[in-house]
Order: structure tokens, then sequence, then C-alpha cells
């Protein structure tokens, strides 16, 4: 297959994936209004919403999740990780992960691992075991939300062991509204 062939069915591949991640928020967002009918008071709602494997949106917005996910689904893309190698979660708090295909010198015999977490912002860390702590090399500075193309030079520094700072750091708790508003601002941006 010839390298623009492969990128217009990577395309036309995160396009459709995409396209099934809003017809199941859609999906999802019709089962709350549907529970929220249903309900006698707050509590059965969302016990209803946790037997049916729902979130609350009251207290985690689908458009977060949505838009998490469209972003991670770049970021991979710029980093040339397949949407296999991904995961993300909006609970108590909003997390990603992405597999690398990537090695450093310290550990050569362990992948590394980029992850996004809306308190600590990217991170790069060396693939442990369950039991072992993690392992982070580097943390990149600046937004909580940065374009994904900052994303994959932050990689590739990060795994050379240039440029990177392994201080973690202090970032304010933004608003998950604020954080679905820099991650809509960053998606579009992208297109």
């Amino acid at each position: 297959m010839t390298p623009s062939r492969h990128t217009n069915t990577r395309s036309h591949f995160d396009q459709a994936r995409l396209r099934a991640e809003e017809e199941r928020t859609d999906q999802q967002q019709r089962a709350v209004r549907t529970v929220a009918g249903q309900a006698r008071d707050r509590t059965e709602f969302t016990a209803l919403l946790s037997m049916l494997g729902l979130n609350d949106p009251a207290r985690h917005p689908l458009t977060l999740n949505r838009l998490l996910a469209v972003y991670i689904h770049q970021v991979a893309a710029a980093i040339g990780v397949p949407v296999e190698a991904t995961g993300y979660e909006v609970s108590d708090t909003a997390t990603a992960y992405l597999g690398l295909d990537l090695r450093c010198s310290t550990r050569p015999d362990h992948d590394l691992m980029l992850v996004w977490d809306e308190r600590l912002g990217w991170y790069v860390g060396v693939e442990t075991s369950p039991a072992e702590a993690p392992a982070i090399i580097a943390y990149l500075d600046g937004d909580i939300v940065p374009p994904p193309a900052d994303i994959a030079q932050f990689v590739i520094d990060a795994a050379a062991g240039r440029g990177v700072t392994r201080i973690r750091p202090v970032l304010p708790l933004t608003e998950r509204t604020v954080l679905a508003e820099k991650m809509s601002a960053v998606c579009q941006a992208v297109h």
C-alpha cells in the first residue's frame, strides 16, 4: 500500500470511529433522558444509570467524553500511534493513555507510554508491570490541552532525553466545561 493510500485509509477509519463515537454518545444521551423520565428521585436515577453502565451527566458531561475521544485520536494520529493502542476515561479524573512503540536508553527493555491526566497534563513514562510504580521520564510544560503537534514533538524529545522536565507540574484544576472548550478549540484547529 502506498503511503498516501495508507494515510487516506487511516483518515477514513478515523472518521468512521469518530462517527461511531458520536452515535454512541447520542444513544447514551437518549438513554439518560429515558431513565430521567422513569426514575422517582435522584438516587434511583443514579442507580439506574449505573446499572446501564452510564455516567450521570451532572457529574460526568458526555461532551467532555466525546471531545477527549476526538483529542486523543488526533494526538495518536500526530504521533503515529494506532487507535487500538489508546484509551481514555472520564470518571472522577479524566485520563488518557497511548502506548508508544518507543524505548529510552535508561530502560531499553520496556516500551514507553504517553499519559494525559486533567490534573498533571501530559507525561511520558516507562511501561511497567501493574505492581510497579510508574517510572515517569518527562512532563510536558505549558497548557493542559496543547495542540497534537506539540505533543508529538514532546514525545520525540522525551524519548531522546532532550529538553524535558522531570519536575511534576502544578497545574490549577481546570473546570470541566473549560477543559471541554479548550479541547474543542484544539480539535477544530487541527481540522
